[in-house]
């Protein structure tokens, strides 16, 4: 075991910069230098430094031939892989052709560049470039219009429509509810949960549903709600209507949004709305993202719906009717996050070509 003595100003720096300095990788071998000041074997500093012996002696070499200086930018030493000196060009092969796959990745950069790597390199590149697997979301455009048009309309419609009834809600003189109805299938559907093998799940049997016509206050998010087993039409909306202006306060206007339904633009509805004094404000259509109630149908499915078993039917109908009645007390915080007022506008995403 080489002898190696340390000067007074290289020990103070040294019991300092082993947990002050700002690289991590400096402070370890800072550390290797504090233990073998201390009398501690080449053994023993690589047991308590957590790190191999070679780089135990690498860094009293290096600190007998260069000092503190050569120590600190050895640990900023970091190898450089053969990929990187093809990044842009990879990164414009990327964004013209986004891979699903680290396999896929892996092809492109043998094609593009004649270097063969392993999945585990390439997906450490790929990370290295700030690609991340992230899920697709759909756009979802109405046959005969161009996406432009329907961003467009998208826009009229939510900040000269919209948006002004929901700042006269704020202000108290404005009920504007989000309709929707919501078809709970009683089925399997799988999910993913936290787990040291994979598990499975029975599957459910029969195709009953449990139907859920609701509006939600887009202010309080108070949910009221019209329910059956058979399937929802303009009766039940009717229904809903009451339901609505029976739980309105008085002197204060009520809109409720909805889709382009037929049920819900059929003149029994219309008329019945004009006699109860609500408001129908239609969306735009294929707009989903503007009907705040679709984010709570989402949150409802999988509260009750994915990685789950319900025996019966009952049951799953109890399971769905559980997580609807619990929206204004257990769910109220977590849905206060998820029910704020920002809708997604498609004016500036990037398209995923074919």
């Amino acid at each position: 075991m080489r002898a190696i003595t340390f000067s007074e100003a290289d020990q103070q720096a040294v019991a300092h910069d082993r947990y002050h300095h700002p690289d991590p990788r400096v402070q370890r071998h800072l550390e290797i230098l504090w233990l073998k000041h201390h009398g501690e074997t080449h053994d023993r500093i690589a047991t308590l430094a957590g790190c191999s012996r070679s780089t135990v002696q690498r860094t009293l070499t290096t600190y007998a031939q260069g000092g503190l200086e050569a120590v600190r930018s050895l640990a900023a030493h970091v190898p450089r892989s053969d990929l990187d000196n093809h990044r842009l060009a990879l990164e414009a092969v990327f964004q013209k052709r986004p891979p699903r796959s680290v396999k896929e990745a892996q092809h492109l950069i043998r094609v593009y560049t004649g270097i063969r790597r392993g999945l585990t390199q390439v997906r450490r590149f790929l990370h290295r470039l700030g690609l991340r697997p992230r899920k697709v979301a759909a756009i979802p455009v109405p046959p005969k219009s161009t996406l432009e048009d329907h961003v467009k309309a998208q826009a009229d419609f939510l900040h000269k429509q919209l948006q002004p009834r929901l700042e006269e809600a704020r202000q108290g003189k404005r009920q504007v509810y989000f309709v929707d109805a919501a078809h709970f299938v009683y089925a399997t559907f799988l999910g993913l949960v936290w787990c040291w093998t994979r598990l499975c799940l029975r599957a459910a049997s029969g195709r009953q549903r449990y139907n859920v016509l609701a509006a939600l206050d887009g202010i309080s998010h108070r949910l009221i709600q019209v329910t059956n087993h058979s399937y929802i039409n303009a009766l039940s909306v009717c229904d809903l209507l009451r339901a609505v202006a029976d739980a309105a306060a008085p002197k204060v206007a009520i809109t409720l949004v909805l889709d382009n339904a037929r049920y819900q633009k059929c003149g029994l509805v219309q008329e019945l709305a004009k006699q109860l004094g609500i408001e129908l404000l239609y969306l735009p259509g294929y707009s989903p993202k503007l009907n705040l109630i679709e984010r709570l149908w989402k949150f409802i499915k999988r509260r009750s719906q994915y990685g789950r078993y319900h025996p019966t039917f009952a049951d799953f109908r109890a399971a769905v009717q559980d997580v609807l009645d619990r929206v204004p007390t257990t769910h109220a915080e977590k849905l206060a996050s998820l029910m704020t007022l920002n809708f997604q506008k498609f004016d500036d995403v990037s398209l995923l070509a074919a």
